[in-house]
């Protein structure tokens, strides 16, 4: 892991951002536009990789994508930078972990000085038409930043969450980007589809209340014989990824009939995953267990991807807008950029893997930074900007730690997706856990940019958060 971590540290060394006229550097005529792929991003909140049949769960939550898994490549063992939706999103549209954007929780907006490079920005660069349709508050273009390069940032929520209209259903935010997609499939373009419903509170949608069982599964829920209320939590959480599975088909549909399926780079992929009641813990934001940092990550794309293939080896969230602009043909390096292109490994359908660490980290209380008109409280916040925890995984063992001399926890990853298992340090050399420690350490104090938070909350972003569960009363 050493001698991975120099090469690592060498890389991420570079400056991580220049001026916005880095963007003037990309032309046209650096890729091929008659062949490069339009690229569909969809987004599923709060979705373990553990709860879609693809997977091997029992129930069959997630029928179209595993028809999409059947004509790409799954990871099977993807992770996000950090359990938080906002967050997460900014990584995978900056390939830059949260240290480096900014936006270290919910509510923090990226980077203002200096900004960070978007994959909408470089799409839009290359003539692109660019749309997002977001379905959550906590995705917001004022209070992430995430607008710039989209022609359009759909952001109209329909129903209240709790108290407030702060968010809207799959079947609206999926009908909302078909209507946009109808008018501009036949042009080059990027779009991105954000689902928020497999957030608590969960709702158990009738119509996918008793789901079909799987054959040869490896993943079963809870019995409602040993706990009734955390099964019945656990079958209203599943309905609500198999409600959004169901409105994805009717989009997939669509690329068909318009005919530009084969010409359409697909990623799917979740911000971050749940804790269903594991270890009593229900929720996300605030451990990096395995229920909320696995993720389902798949890519598809006809012409070039192979089919019905699986990899094993550890892939973050970070690695995905290089591996769009790989295959782009874009030969451009954001800025920073702390991701690697996953194309060679996919063509080689990953043999020969390179053997680097995966990591991760999640930020202590506040979830929230106080917002502009709490401003009081701005230097207090600042002392809450180093994270709570920091992981890493490297093959099948995770390293966790707390930045305390004696907090350092190893696990053994299970062959069961989301599970590990705590492994006792004694019969390692002070000299293996050191150099564990000193990794972590070496890895964060390079990333870190030690960025001003970025205020752009109102009064009205704060109400929304809460509501949402990211505040604290």
């Amino acid at each position: 892991m050493r001698r991975f971590l120099g090469a690592c540290l060498g890389i991420i060394l570079i400056p991580y951002f220049l001026p916005a006229k880095t963007l003037k550097t990309i032309h046209k005529s650096q890729f091929d536009a008659k062949s490069a792929p339009n690229v569909l991003l969809i987004t599923f909140d709060t979705t373990r990789a553990d709860h879609l049949s693809c997977y091997g769960y029992v129930r069959r939550t997630s029928p179209t994508i595993d028809r999409l898994a059947a004509h790409g490549v799954l990871f099977e063992n993807a992770y996000t930078v950090e359990p938080l939706t906002g967050p997460s999103h900014i990584t995978m549209m900056t390939s830059l972990y949260p240290q480096q954007h900014g936006a270290t929780i919910n509510g923090m907006h990226m980077s203002t000085h200096p900004r960070p490079i978007l994959l909408a920005q470089i799409f839009h660069r290359l003539g692109y038409k660019t749309a997002a349709f977001i379905s959550a508050w906590t995705l917001r273009k004022s209070m992430t930043g995430l607008g710039r390069g989209f022609h359009i940032y759909n952001q109209n929520f329909t129903y209240h969450y709790k108290m407030v209209n702060s968010a809207r259903r799959g079947n609206q935010v999926g009908a909302a980007s078909r209507r946009w997609l109808r008018k501009h499939g036949h042009s080059r373009f990027f779009l991105w589809v954000h689902y928020f419903d497999p957030h608590e509170p969960y709702v158990l949608h009738p119509q996918f209340a008793h789901l079909p069982h799987m054959k040869n599964a490896k993943i079963f829920p809870i019995s409602a014989s040993v706990d009734a209320y955390r099964a019945a939590k656990i079958r209203a959480y599943d309905s609500e990824i198999a409600i959004d599975d169901n409105d994805l088909a009717k989009t997939f549909k669509l690329l068909d009939d318009l005919g530009v399926r084969d010409q359409t780079l697909i990623v799917f992929v979740a911000d971050h995953g749940e804790n269903l009641g594991e270890h009593g813990i229900w929720g996300h934001g605030y451990h990096i267990n395995q229920q909320e940092m696995h993720v389902p990550l798949i890519f598809s794309y006809p012409k070039e991807i192979p089919q019905g293939e699986r990899i094993k080896a550890n892939v973050s969230t970070v690695d995905i807008l290089p591996t769009i602009l790989s295959y782009v043909g874009l030969h451009f390096r954001v800025p920073g950029q702390s991701g690697y292109s996953l194309k060679p490994m996919i063509t080689n359908g990953g043999k020969d893997a390179p053997a680097r660490p995966t990591y991760f980290l999640v930020y202590s209380e506040p979830t929230l930074l106080p917002p502009q008109w709490m401003s009081i409280f701005w230097t207090w916040a600042e002392t809450k900007r180093i994270p709570s925890l920091t992981g890493f995984v490297e093959g099948n063992l995770k390293v966790v730690s707390s930045g305390s001399q004696d907090a350092l926890r190893l696990y053994r990853l299970d062959d069961v997706f989301s599970q590990a298992k705590p492994v006792s340090s004694k019969g390692m050399s002070i000299a293996t856990l050191t150099g564990y420690r000193e990794g972590l350490d070496s890895w964060f104090k390079a990333t870190n940019r030690g960025m001003e938070p970025q205020g752009h909350l109102s009064k009205e972003d704060f109400e929304m958060l809460k509501s949402l569960g990211y505040a604290n009363p």
